[in-house]
């Protein structure tokens, strides 16, 4: 590949991932309206980690999703007030607290995830399998590559 056809490569994964996050940021915004009218986008992203990684403290979601800190504290608040998590203090530092979802929680994120899996499943019907774990494996070795940047 010549130097030139290499900036237009890298021009057009530019212009492909700027898609890629606004689709993304439309998507989170409608599965947070699904999950609940009165749930941020944020707030939602937020949850999905307590989701998967619980309990957890505020700090690995800091960590994780690269979120202030005042903003985690209002997302968590809003969370704890709609009864979307519950918190208890660490046993291994009692001044802070560890947060989890709760069961409802739990199954209305797995619909929502469900129907998500669904829409992949359509958009890769007509890929081969062959193609489907390569696009995966190059994905997540993009992905290992910026977050070791």
């Amino acid at each position: 590949m010549s130097s030139s056809d290499r900036t237009d490569a890298i021009l057009a994964v530019e212009g492909e991932m700027a898609r890629i996050l606004r689709r993304v940021r439309m998507v989170v915004q409608h599965h947070a309206q699904l999950f609940s009218p009165e749930l941020q986008p944020s707030g939602y992203l937020v949850l999905g980690f307590i989701v998967k990684h619980h309990p957890t403290p505020p700090g690995e979601i800091i960590a994780q999703l690269g979120i202030d800190k005042s903003a985690l504290s209002r997302q968590l608040r809003v969370l704890k007030d709609l009864g979307f998590v519950t918190s208890e203090p660490d046993p291994a530092d009692g001044r802070a607290s560890l947060y989890a979802p709760t069961e409802a929680t739990v199954e209305r994120m797995t619909s929502i995830r469900r129907e998500t899996q669904s829409l992949y499943a359509d958009v890769f019907e007509d890929w081969s399998d062959a193609d489907v774990a390569q696009f995966v494996r190059l994905l997540g070795e993009f992905n290992d590559r910026i977050e070791r940047r």
